[in-house]
C-alpha cells in the first residue's frame, strides 16, 4: 500500500472512531421526520406532536417539522436499513418500547426532564434515542470520513508536502466545528458537506497544482449543481451560497473560456440542481398544499409565538456581532483560527496554494451565508445549541485559513491552532458554550456526551453505571489505539 493511501486509511479510521465515540443521543426535529420516513414512508409526524416545539399541526393536513426535509431524508436511509432488525428486537422485548412512569433527569434545566418524561410516557424514549444514534453512525460518521480524506488529498495536491497535508486534514477533522456538529443529525453539517463537495467538483482535478486553471468540464458543474441542490433541500441558508457559486462559475468560465462556456456551465449547474429542488417543492406541496412557501410560514400561521417568521430583514447589528463572537455560538469563539481567513486576499496568494479567483469564491460564499444568517431572527436561538448557522462556511474558510497559517509566525499559528483544538474538543465533550465547557472540565473532568446523558438518567436506565471514570478509561484506550495505528508502517 502506498504512503498516500495508507495515510488516507488511517485518517478514515481515526475520524470514524473519534466521531462515533462522541455521539450525542439528541433527538432533534429532523429525527422525527427521518423515523417517520424510515418506519412508515410518510412525511407526517403526527405521533410525535408535543415532543418538540418545531413540530406543528395544520388542520386537516396533519403534523410536520418546521424545517426543510433533506437532512431527514438522508438520515432515513441508514435507519430504514436497520429498522427491520430493530422491529424484531422491539417485538421480542416489548418492554423496551412500553410506556414508562416519570423519572428524574439530573439537570438544572427543567425542560429536559419534561421532554424525557413526555417520551417515556409514550414509550418512545429508547426508540428515538436509538434512532438518533443510528443516524449519526450512518450519516455523520461516513460523511465526516469522506470530507477529511478528500481534504487531505486536495491539500496534498495543492501544498505538495504530505506531512503538512496530513496534519492539516487532522486539524480540519478535530479543530473545527465540523467535529462539534457531527454528534447528531443536523441540516447545517449536511449543508457544509454538500458545499465542500460541490467546491471540489468545480475546482479540483487530481494532480493539478494551484497554478492550473479551474477545470471546465460541464459534468463538473452538473455534479456541483446536484450537491448545491441537496444543500438547499436540507436548508434554505444554502441559497445565498449556491448563488455565489453560480456567479463564480459564470464569471470564471467567461474570463477563461468565453461566453459560450460560461452559459453552458451555468445551465449545467441549474440542470444538476433541478432534481433536488423538485424534491423540495414536491415535499412542500404534499405537506402544505403549496410548493412555494417553506414550513416556517405554515408554522407561523398556526402558532403566533413562532419567533422570526417575518421574511428577510436587513442584517441586524446584534446578530452580525453574535454570529461571530457570542460565547454561546460565535464561530470565531468556537474556532479562533478561522478568523485569519479574513486576511486571505492579502496572504493566501503568497503561499501559492489557493488561486485568487478561488479565494473570492470561498470568501464570497461565506460572506453571503453570514449576511443571510444575520438577517433572520431564528439565528438568536443558537444560544441553546452552540455554533450552527455558520457551520456551512467552515470548510470554505478552512481552505483559506491554511495558507494564512502557513505564512504567519509559528508562535501565532501554534496559539491559534492549539486554542481551536482545545476549545473544539471541550465543546464536543460537554455540548455547552465555550465558557461552560471549560467550567465543566474543571468540575467533572473528561466527558462523553452519551455517557453524560446516561449518568443523568442512570436511576431510570442503568442504576449501576459509574458516575465518573468511564470517559477517562475510554479516552485512554482511544489514545493507545490511535498511537498503535499511526506508528505502524504501510505494508509493502
Amino acid at each position: 500500500m502506498g504512503e498516500t493511501r495508507w495515510v488516507a486509511v488511517r485518517l478514515a479510521i481515526t475520524v470514524a472512531v473519534v466521531y462515533a465515540m462522541h455521539v450525542a443521543p439528541n433527538v432533534v426535529r429532523e429525527t422525527y421526520l427521518a423515523v417517520a420516513l424510515g418506519e412508515r414512508a410518510t412525511v407526517r409526524v403526527d405521533p410525535y406532536v408535543g415532543l418538540h416545539p418545531d413540530l406543528f399541526e395544520i388542520p386537516d393536513r396533519g403534523a410536520y417539522i418546521n424545517s426543510n426535509p433533506g437532512a431527514s431524508m438522508i438520515g432515513a436511509v441508514p435507519y430504514a436499513l436497520v429498522y427491520p432488525a430493530l422491529a424484531r428486537l422491539y417485538a421480542a422485548h416489548p418492554g423496551l418500547v412500553a410506556p414508562r412512569p416519570p423519572a428524574t433527569y439530573d439537570d438544572p434545566r427543567p425542560n429536559r426532564t419534561t421532554f424525557m418524561n413526555a417520551m417515556r410516557a409514550r414509550g418512545l424514549d429508547i426508540r428515538l434515542g436509538v434512532a438518533a444514534i443510528v443516524m449519526q453512525l450512518g450519516v455523520n460518521v461516513p460523511l465526516g470520513v469522506l470530507g477529511v480524506v478528500l481534504m487531505y488529498l486536495f491539500l496534498l495536491d495543492r501544498i505538495g508536502r504530505p506531512r503538512e497535508a496530513k496534519w492539516f486534514a487532522l486539524l480540519y477533522a478535530f479543530g473545527t466545528p465540523m467535529f462539534f456538529r457531527s454528534a447528531f443529525l443536523n441540516q447545517n453539517l449536511l449543508v457544509a458537506d454538500c458545499v465542500f463537495l460541490a467546491l471540489l467538483a468545480l475546482v479540483w482535478k487530481r494532480g493539478d497544482g494551484p497554478n492550473s486553471a479551474a477545470p471546465h468540464e460541464h459534468w463538473r458543474a452538473s455534479v456541483a449543481g446536484v450537491l448545491l441542490g441537496v444543500a438547499v433541500l436540507c436548508d434554505y441558508s444554502a441559497v445565498p451560497m449556491a448563488a455565489v457559486f453560480a456567479l463564480w462559475v459564470f464569471a470564471v468560465r467567461a474570463r477563461t473560456a468565453g461566453a459560450e462556456s460560461a452559459v453552458k456551465g451555468g445551465l449545467a449547474l441549474l440542470v444538476g440542481a433541478a432534481g433536488p429542488l423538485a424534491v423540495l417543492v414536491g415535499y412542500q406541496y404534499v405537506a402544505f398544499g403549496s410548493p412555494w412557501l417553506p414550513a416556517q410560514a405554515y408554522m407561523a400561521a398556526t402558532d403566533l409565538s413562532v419567533v422570526g417568521w417575518h421574511g428577510l430583514r436587513l442584517p441586524m447589528p446584534d446578530l452580525l456581532w453574535r454570529n461571530l463572537f457570542d460565547p454561546a455560538f460565535g464561530l470565531f469563539v468556537f474556532c479562533p483560527m478561522l478568523a485569519v481567513a479574513l486576511a486571505a486576499p492579502w496572504r493566501a496568494a503568497r503561499r501559492a496554494m489557493i488561486r485568487k479567483d478561488e479565494v473570492w469564491l470561498l470568501l464570497g460564499a461565506s460572506a453571503a451565508l453570514y449576511v443571510f444568517c444575520s438577517s433572520i431572527a431564528f439565528a438568536r436561538l443558537q444560544w441553546n445549541t452552540g455554533v450552527r448557522y455558520l457551520v456551512p462556511a467552515v470548510p470554505l474558510l478552512f481552505l483559506i485559513t491554511v495558507p494564512v497559517l502557513r505564512g504567519v509566525r509559528k508562535p501565532l499559528a501554534w496559539v491559534l491552532v492549539t486554542a481551536s483544538v482545545v476549545i473544539g474538543w471541550l465543546v464536543c465533550m460537554s455540548r455547552e458554550s465555550v465558557p461552560a465547557a471549560f467550567g465543566r472540565l474543571v468540575r467533572h473532568g473528561l466527558e462523553l456526551p452519551w455517557n453524560t446523558v446516561l449518568t443523568k438518567t442512570a436511576d431510570a436506565y442503568l442504576p449501576g453505571l459509574p458516575r465518573s471514570g468511564v470517559p477517562t478509561v475510554l479516552y485512554g484506550l482511544l489514545a493507545f489505539g490511535l498511537w498503535q495505528l499511526w506508528r505502524r508502517k504501510p505494508a509493502e
